[in-house]
């Protein structure tokens, strides 16, 4: 699971000193993805899509998606529950083995950056309106012209956290992906894309996409609009980051976007509004100097439910294909021909369009999704009978179970079913998080099988319970306004909605709840004492960057020596295994979140020591720890300050 895990790991931004902290009035919203489907609502609504896309947003994304529609979505994988119901989506990258010239999905997660400061002199930003829509970039561009600003939005960062290549300007930010070396960028791939942020002030759409709106007069990502679109939007601006390490690049055609484009020149993205408008108006009136921290937004920090939004999975539906995402495919859906630098798109074949499928496999009548439990303390919490399957979705082990006469069905891990009439050997069958039931299916990435040692839980009789239902009632803590400053020797209050991956504070503050707060345990390296700071959360892009290893035999007293032997005053235990290192939280993670709840996975090493969770980390912080100021380049041309105190 370990390795699974770190499949999706996306990459690390670097970060480097700086003398002062500014204040920018800006927002970060990171998500890991909610599918990777040939639908595109904008350009093809109500139709099988041109190419394959990466969607976040509203758990409802489908091709009839609309306004109306969205407001009606049962959760979004970003972090603003009820109040932003918005699509975001990009084309996917595939990577080709050299070999075979198979394709496999290059998967991975998304910074969506909402920006209220880039207007000009004399102007206002306003909130997107009801039904507004935009697309940014060209999936048609094989070259680049250095004087349009459209062209200047789309961009691309090579990363690599150690430093290597920092100096050398033949990895600096580029306008495609032609680096010397790819696999010099350890950290991952970042594909950028600033949207234009200037209305006519008439038109929700265009013919286009793109006509009703324009960049800024003096520069893609700044300034005053012009006169003929004068209505100055909140800007947005998308980072898409996958993993190098895992596809190690061979040259041109190594990696192809979903369009078979092996510059990626092409790239571009959507965006569907589903904000409530007023709502995020308050925002860009109220809310200042937030420099990413969307917890420094007092009109929006009561929406902020990270653990619905891990949780958010699609519920409508999807054409039914093989889009390359748990297997290798032979050709690019759409018959997108894979083709060579400065070859314009075109297709290979005359496909059979796909019909539309549930994402979800339809359980048998009768029966419904309950929610995520604990196993059992002392044995199997379902133990009347069992199975494995290769193929495994919750209706097959529904199905299994009927067939042995059994009224509750259970999966767990990916692949295992177990069935019964009643809970046994110390469960009490009570809803944990539904975050915790987070394994995909083995039949169906788009299903949630349980986790390691959760089951999700299906009742013969019981009604289908919704996404936001299940979370609603695994989810009893309700974040306190009231903010407090992590202190470097007591247990740190925790919150069940502070962000799951944002922007670090710029004087990191957790909101306060009603949960239990970390005990203090103390762990020794040499001279140097190791505190328990409490739980927090960690994400693709990783909270702690300066250091990782994994372990079976995994425990607090080896991961804080092991970082504190590389320099580190910061400990992370996570998932049992594996423990990270660094000074600060990086990447816009490290929020406090619930200890009981999150970090209830032991160490691998010893089975009485708490080692984290699923994107949860276990931290320690050594005596040694002092104040790091750092500065974060977020896309090239711009950069924030952030001071960083943990």
């Amino acid at each position: 699971m370990f390795f699974s895990k770190l499949s999706a790991f996306v990459a690390v931004i670097a970060l480097s000193a700086a003398p002062a902290a500014l204040a920018s009035d800006h927002m970060i919203l990171s998500s890991s993805m909610l599918t990777y489907t040939r639908q595109d609502p904008i350009v093809n609504p109500g139709a099988v899509g041109t190419h394959v896309h990466a969607v976040t947003g509203a758990s409802n994304f489908d091709r009839n998606s609309d306004y109306d529609s969205l407001r009606n979505a049962q959760c979004t994988t970003l972090p603003f529950q009820q109040v932003d119901k918005s699509i975001y989506w990009t084309p996917s990258l595939y990577y080709q083995d050299q070999t075979t010239k198979k394709l496999t999905l290059m998967t991975g997660g998304r910074n969506h950056y909402y920006f209220f400061d880039r207007h000009g002199p004399n102007e206002t930003v306003k909130a997107f309106p009801e039904g507004f829509r935009m697309l940014a970039g060209n999936p048609a561009r094989i070259s680049y012209n250095a004087s349009s600003f459209a062209d200047q939005a789309v961009s691309f960062v090579c990363l690599d956290y150690s430093g290597a290549i920092a100096n050398d300007p033949a990895y600096a930010e580029r306008q495609d992906i032609n680096f010397p070396d790819v696999n010099k960028c350890a950290d991952g791939l970042r594909m950028q894309i600033f949207f234009p942020s200037c209305w006519d002030g008439v038109n929700l759409d265009s013919a286009d996409h793109k006509s009703h709106m324009s960049y800024p007069v003096d520069n893609y990502n700044n300034g005053a609009c012009p006169s003929s679109h004068p209505v100055h939007l909140v800007s947005i601006f998308y980072e898409t980051f996958v993993s190098v390490s895992d596809h190690p690049y061979w040259g041109s055609g190594a990696y192809v976007t979903s369009t078979g484009d092996p510059t990626l020149l092409s790239w571009h993205g959507d965006f569907m509004n589903g904000w409530d408008v007023s709502t995020l108006q308050e925002a860009v009136d109220t809310c200042h100097g937030m420099n990413g921290d969307i917890n420094a937004c007092p009109a929006l920090h009561s929406y902020i439910d990270t653990t619905m939004a891990s949780a958010c999975k699609p519920d409508s539906t999807t054409p039914n294909e093989d889009v390359g995402l748990n297997d290798e495919i032979s050709a690019l859906p759409g018959c997108n021909a894979l083709r060579a630098p400065g070859v314009a798109p075109s297709t290979v074949c005359a496909e059979a369009i796909p019909g539309f499928i549930p994402y979800e496999t339809p359980l048998p009548s009768g029966w419904g999704k309950v929610g995520c439990i604990a196993e059992g303390t002392s044995g199997r919490a379902l133990s009347a009978a069992s199975t494995t399957m290769s193929n495994m979705t919750t209706a097959g082990c529904v199905a299994f179970c009927t067939s042995k006469g059994f009224s509750i069905a259970g999966v767990e891990f990916g692949d295992e079913c177990y069935c019964g009439n009643s809970f046994s050997n110390g469960a009490t069958g009570t809803s944990v998080a539904v975050d915790q039931c987070n394994t995909a299916c083995a039949g169906n990435p788009n299903e949630q099988c349980g986790g390691p040692q959760r089951l999700t839980i299906l009742k013969q009789g019981a009604a289908a319970a919704s996404s936001s239902a299940v979370v609603a009632a695994s989810s009893a803590v309700v974040a306190s306004s009231s903010p407090v400053v992590v202190s470097t020797s007591v247990a740190v209050s925790t919150a069940s909605k502070a962000s799951a991956i944002l922007a670090v504070p710029t004087s990191v503050k957790v909101a306060t709840s009603s949960v239990a707060s970390a005990p203090t345990m103390t762990a020794s390296s040499t001279s140097v004492k190791w505190t328990l700071a409490g739980c927090f959360q960690d994400g693709p892009a990783r909270a702690l960057t300066g250091y990782s290893t994994s372990s079976t035999s995994n425990t607090v007293e080896s991961c804080t020596a092991t970082c504190a032997s590389k320099g580190f005053t910061l400990a992370g235990l996570e998932y049992g295994v594996e423990c990270y290192c660094g000074n600060s939280f990086s990447n816009g993670l490290g929020q406090a979140i619930d200890i009981n709840r999150q970090c209830y996975m032991t160490a691998s090493g010893n089975s009485s020591e708490k080692a984290g969770g699923t994107w949860a980390l276990s931290v320690y912080k050594s005596s040694a720890a002092a104040v790091v100021t750092k500065r974060s380049k977020h896309f090239g041309r711009v950069n924030h300050y952030r001071n960083s105190q943990f």
